[in-house]
This record gives structure tokens, sequence and C-alpha cells, in this order.
């Protein structure tokens, strides 16, 4: 049963979805990603227990994936006798992929998703590189919301802040 059970768990290829939601804001229109992210993730072994802690996925980087004509962002294998590995692909154009804007505070909002093969992603690494745009259309870039952040809009003398960021992911497949 445990055998069964793996196998199907391997061959379900989920995609996980990154979601966040912002709460305390003050000041914000919008807030996204760079299209160039860089992604840095903790990884678990779909039928095992190997951790793989911080690893990156850019979304520019098109490995091709051994023994197959497909093309991943990401290939690593958990082990020298592991002979599929696991691959990684952001998912470009996924329908619930969004910015976070200022009607969507204080909701869960999909702002990203990947392809898992041999992988679940446990962990996100929200780092420095968040853009944020405040009411009066200031670009800051390079936020970094992982405590609580507050900066000035002197143009258009507005106070901007983001004061909680909570993340969650979520298996679909």
């Amino acid at each position: 049963v445990v055998a069964i059970v793996q196998q199907e768990r391997q061959n379900r290829m989920p995609t996980f979805v990154l979601y966040l939601k912002l709460e305390d804001v003050e000041g914000v229109n919008l807030v996204s990603f760079p299209p160039f992210k860089i992604w840095c993730v903790d990884l678990q072994q779909s039928c095992g227990s190997e951790i793989r802690e911080k690893v990156t996925i850019d979304p520019f980087n098109e490995a091709e994936l051994p023994g197959s004509r497909g093309t991943a962002n990401f290939h690593m294998k958990w082990s020298k006798s592991d002979k599929k590995g696991c691959s990684i692909s952001v998912v470009k154009n996924h329908p619930e992929v969004r910015a976070i804007t200022r009607d969507t505070v204080d909701e869960w909002v999909a702002v990203a998703a990947f392809d898992c093969r041999g992988a679940d992603i446990i962990n996100v690494h929200l780092e420095d590189d968040f853009n944020v745009t405040s009411e009066g259309g200031m670009k800051f870039e390079g936020v970094d919301l992982s405590e609580e952040w507050c900066d000035y809009d002197e143009e258009n003398d507005i106070p901007v802040s983001i004061l909680s960021v909570e993340h969650k992911l979520e298996a679909k497949k």
C-alpha cells in the first residue's frame, strides 16, 4: 500500500501556488515582484524525507531534463543513486497569479506558481525584492518585507507602509 501511495504521489506532479496577504497597509497602490525574480525555496523530496534549504529557481534558466525532451528552470538529484531527480519550473501566465493592489489588501493573493516533479516546496524565502508603488505613483524597488516597512513618497506627500506580510503555499493538481 505504501508503494502505491508513493507512486501516485510521484505521478501527480502538483503545482505549488504561493499566496501573500498584506495587512496594516498605508499609501500603497500596488505590490509585485520584478519579472526577473529568482526564487529562494526549501524543498522536500516527494516520496521521502530529504530536505534541501535555500534552493534558487531562476525563471530564465532552461535546463534540459536528463532522458527527456523537456526543460525546467531547476533540476537536481536527491542522491547519486536517484535516477530521475526532481525538477521545478516557474509557471508563466498562471490564471491565478497577479499583483497585489490596494483593493486586495487583507486578502490571500496568488503571486507565483511552480510546477514541481519529485519535490514539494515547503517554504519560500521572501527576500528584499518586492516592488511597491505608492498611491501617488512613486515606485520603490528592492523592498524588504520580511519586517515592517515604512517609507515616504515625497513627491506626493504620502506616507507608505506595509506592517505585516503572511505567506502560504498550496499544492494544486
